[in-house]
């Protein structure tokens, strides 16, 4: 063989693994334990997403989620508001002003705390509150749990809690989504 020709072949070997690295479709390979994850392509923002089983905020109780296998990157958990729309500020009211206290933390398996959410739904953005986001879809996130840093080889616990639930609270369905990735375009 030419030296020609296997300069060619490794050139075209180094491309194609950074097209491949780029791409990264072991991802979902990859990925076990509880929820669903998904790959939504190099170009999309957010790229990754990992969806787990609803959890009512209207019933006390602890919710665990055990999985490993995440992409290396920075990851925030959102708590997407079912069967609800949010399309205006007076629709937001009796879900920013929710009697309950959500606490999430995720660990993984050295015990380190990749973070920790505690609080009350709120109109606002101060430490203790999760702030709804609203415009069709209604999520909750937490800045405690927000851009949090995961890694692919390590198994990982999130843990859901619903606590001080208040009289007469209204039946609210969350689906938890660790999203995060791709490419954020102005």
């Amino acid at each position: 063989m030419s030296r020609r020709k296997i300069l060619l072949t490794i050139s075209f070997i180094v491309i194609a693994l950074l097209i491949l690295g780029a791409w990264s479709p072991w991802d979902s390979l990859r990925y076990r334990g509880d929820g669903e994850f998904s790959d939504r392509g190099f170009f999309s923002y957010p790229r990754y997403l990992v969806t787990f089983a609803d959890i009512q905020l209207n019933q006390t109780g602890e919710h665990h989620f055990h999985f490993r296998g995440l992409p290396n990157e920075e990851m925030t958990l959102r708590l997407i508001v079912k069967d609800r729309r949010v399309d205006t500020w007076a629709d937001t009211t009796p879900l920013t002003n929710l009697p309950v206290t959500i606490e999430a933390v995720l660990t993984d398996d050295k015990g380190s705390v990749a973070c920790r959410a505690y609080g009350r739904p709120a109109p606002s953005n101060v430490d203790g509150v999760w702030v709804l986001t609203w415009g069709g879809t209604a999520a909750y996130w937490h800045h405690q749990c927000n851009f949090v840093r995961v890694h692919p080889n390590r198994m990982y616990d999130l843990a859901i809690r619903v606590t001080d639930t208040g009289p007469s609270v209204e039946k609210v369905v969350v689906k938890p989504k660790l999203t995060g990735g791709g490419l954020e375009l102005p």
